[in-house]
């Protein structure tokens, strides 16, 4: 089973689809979206133009009485187009796994963006296979040297180089975006 496939299977057995639909319209959207996931790691846009502090704390609740998380954090915030976000990241285990869950409530602006971004690289790579084959061997790379993280390496890194610097092997992506040495 790929990791789509178990991520399919975790968004219904779970009831977190059906769930997230009571609170807006779920788009799943980054590496699972694209069909590019090389670890569990779930990244939900859920459009609710009339989301609450309230409805967060009902969320919450859910989250912690159905999938008793390994960690978990949720706040609401001013991103920097000064529009109120929440967000709820969180660990659980699902079918004997950790699983990384970023759910995001934004207006449908904000999703229809993220998903022409998605659908734009995917398009890309889809006309060009080897893009994709590059992206994904240099994020599992980077998965297994503890880089891939979002205070190291992220995905949107991973897609700029190869895609816009032509990068397609981890030892050049490396190379030429070296971490800063604190």
């Amino acid at each position: 089973m790929t990791i789509k496939e178990k991520a399919e299977k975790l968004l219904c057995e779970t009831g977190l689809l059906s769930e997230l639909q009571t609170y807006g319209e779920p788009h799943p959207i980054g590496s699972y979206r694209m069909d590019m996931m090389v670890y569990n790691d779930l990244d939900i846009d859920i459009r609710n133009d009339s989301m609450t502090l309230e409805k967060l704390h009902d969320l919450t609740y859910y989250i912690l009485k159905n999938f008793s998380p390994t960690w978990y954090e949720a706040r609401e915030e001013v991103n920097d187009e000064g529009k109120t976000v929440w967000f709820h990241g969180f660990h659980a285990i699902f079918m004997d796994e950790l699983w990384n869950f970023d759910l995001w409530f934004f207006d449908q602006e904000t999703i229809t963006k993220a998903e022409a971004y998605c659908d734009a690289i995917t398009a890309r790579c889809c006309r060009t296979p080897s893009l994709k084959t590059a992206i994904t061997a240099i994020k599992k790379d980077l998965l297994s040297q503890g880089l891939y993280r979002y205070d190291k390496y992220t995905s949107m890194d991973v897609y700029h180089a190869v895609l816009s610097e032509n990068i397609t092997t981890t030892q050049t992506f490396l190379r030429k975006h070296p971490l800063p040495i604190i």
